[in-house]
C-alpha cells in the first residue's frame, strides 16, 4: 500500500525498500527524469562531492564543519547511518526530522510517476529536495557507491574530492583498483578542481582527470601532512585536538580553500576540532576494559585500523556482511590480534560466525551467535584486556547500543 504524508517514516522506508527489484542499480537516466520534475532548473548551492573507498564520511563531515565555521548554511548527505536513517540528511549539523523526511519522500513519490527508483535513488532525491527547499548555500555530498553512475552524480560538483582507492564493491565497480578508480573519478568535471586524498591512486584516475579536463590538486604537492602539521594552499595548522585521519583533514582543508568562502586557519582548526563521528576509531570503557570501535569493512580500512591500534594487541570481535573480503580484512588486522572472535550478523546480508571463520582462514578463531556472548566469554577468560569491535556498520551500531545501554 502506498503511504501518504500522514504515514510514519518507518512505513515510508519500508515502502521504498520494496518497490524496486534491485537493492542497487547503477545508472542515471531514470534518476534524471525524476529530478527534472522534482527539482528546480536553476543551479543549486556550492557543491562539494566526495568519492573514494574509505574516508568519505570523515571528509564530508570535515567539509560540512568548515562550511559552518565560515558562516554558511550547509546540507550534508552521507550514508549509511548507524542508528537512525535521519542521520544521512543533515542541515546545519542537525539530522532532518521525521516530518520533513516524510514530506520529501512524498514529493519524490509524486514526481516519479511510474519510474522505478532504488532505495538509495529515492532517498538521494529526497535529500536534494530538502536542501533546495531550505535554500542552503553549501551542499556536501557523499557518493554512495562508485561515482560515475552513482545517484549523487546527477548534481555537478563545484569541487570533487577523491579520498583513496581500494578494493570494495567489485561486483559493481570492477575487479581491480584500475577499474574502481576509473568509476570513482567519474565525479570530476571539466575545468573544475578535483582534490586527491591519497598519493597512491591508480593511473586510471589521473588519465580520466586529464581526459575530462579537470584541475587536479595532489596530496604531497598542493597539500600534505608534515608530522603533526597540515599544510595546504592558503595555510597551515597543527592537528592539536583534531580527531580524524590527517590525510582526510588536510584534503578537506585544501578543497575548502578553493571555494569562494573565507576562513582563517584558526577558524578552520576550531571547525575541524568539533567533528566527532560515531564509529570511527571510537573509544569506550566497558566494565573497566578499553574498547575501540570502527565501521571500516575492507582491507584498505583494516590496514589503517591496524596502524592506529598497534603496537598494542587487541581481542578482535568481528561481524561482517556477505559481500565483503573477509580474508583480506582479517589478514590486515592479524598483527594487532590477541585473539579473533567472529559474531553472527542477523539480517538478509548478514554472515554467520561460522562462515566468517571459514572465509577468513584464521586459525584458532572463536565463533559466537551474538556480540553479547562474545563479550561475556572475553570477560570470563581475559578480563580487562583491550578489545576492538568492527567489520560493519551493523556490528558497530549494535555494539554502541549495547555499550551505551
Amino acid at each position: 500500500m502506498r503511504p501518504s504524508t500522514e504515514s510514519s517514516l518507518t512505513q515510508w522506508l519500508a515502502y521504498i525498500e520494496g518497490i524496486h527489484a534491485q537493492e542497487i542499480e547503477l545508472g542515471l537516466a531514470r534518476l534524471r527524469n525524476v529530478a527534472a520534475r522534482l527539482l528546480h532548473r536553476n543551479r543549486p548551492a556550492f557543491v562539494f562531492t566526495v568519492a573514494g573507498t574509505n574516508g568519505k564520511g570523515t571528509t564530508t563531515a570535515a567539509l560540512a564543519a568548515l562550511s559552518r565555521a565560515a558562516g554558511q548554511s550547509v546540507g550534508w548527505y552521507s550514508s549509511p547511518h548507524l542508528f537512525q536513517f535521519n542521520e544521512r540528511i543533515q542541515i546545519d549539523g542537525q539530522p532532518i526530522s521525521d516530518t520533513q523526511l516524510v514530506l520529501a519522500l512524498s514529493a519524490v513519490e509524486a514526481a516519479r510517476g511510474e519510474i522505478s527508483l532504488s532505495y538509495f535513488e529515492f532517498t538521494t532525491l529526497a535529500a536534494f529536495w530538502l536542501f533546495q527547499r531550505a535554500q542552503l548555500t553549501v551542499w556536501v555530498l557523499e557518493v554512495g557507491l562508485g561515482g560515475r553512475l552513482d545517484a549523487v552524480n546527477i548534481i555537478d560538483p563545484d569541487i570533487a574530492i577523491i579520498t583513496n582507492i581500494g578494493l570494495d564493491h567489485q561486483d559493481f565497480l570492477g575487479p581491480d583498483r584500475a577499474a574502481i578508480g576509473r568509476e570513482k573519478a567519474g565525479i570530476c568535471r571539466a575545468q573544475r578542481p578535483v582534490v586527491f586524498g591519497s598519493d597512491d591512486l591508480p593511473d586510471t584516475v589521473h588519465a580520466l582527470v586529464e581526459q575530462l579536463g579537470a584541475r587536479p590538486y595532489r596530496l604531497g604537492h598542493s597539500h600534505r601532512v608534515l608530522g603533526k602539521r597540515l599544510l595546504w594552499q592558503g595555510g597551515e595548522l597543527d592537528t592539536g585536538p583534531i580527531c580524524m585521519p590527517r590525510a582526510n583533514a588536510v584534503t578537506a582543508l585544501q578543497a575548502f580553500s578553493l571555494s569562494p568562502f573565507d576562513l582563517t586557519p584558526e577558524q578552520a582548526g576550531i571547525g575541524l576540532a568539533s567533528v566527532r563521528l560515531a564509529g570511527r576509531m571510537q573509544q569506550r570503557i566497558y566494565k573497566g576494559r578499553a574498547m575501540v570501535l570502527d565501521v571500516g569493512h575492507n582491507p584498505h580500512a583494516a590496514a589503517y585500523i591496524a596502524s592506529q591500534l598497534g603496537p598494542q594487541k587487541y581481542h578482535l570481535i568481528i561481524g561482517m556482511v556477505q559481500d565483503k573480503d573477509v580474508s583480506g580484512f582479517c589478514a590486515a588486522l592479524l598483527e594487532v590480534a590477541q585473539s579473533i572472535n567472529f559474531i553472527t550478523l542477523v539480517g538478509p546480508r548478514g554472515c554467520s560466525a561460522e562462515q566468517l571463520a571459514i572465509r577468513s582462514g584464521a586459525e584458532g578463531s572463536r565463533q559466537f551467535g551474538s556480540l553479547a556472548l562474545a563479550l561475556a566469554r572475553l570477560e570470563r577468560d581475559c578480563p580487562g584486556e583491550p578489545v576492538f569491535i568492527g567489520g560493519s556498520f551493523y556490528t558497530v551500531s549494535a555494539a554502541l547500543t549495547l555499550l551505551e545501554s
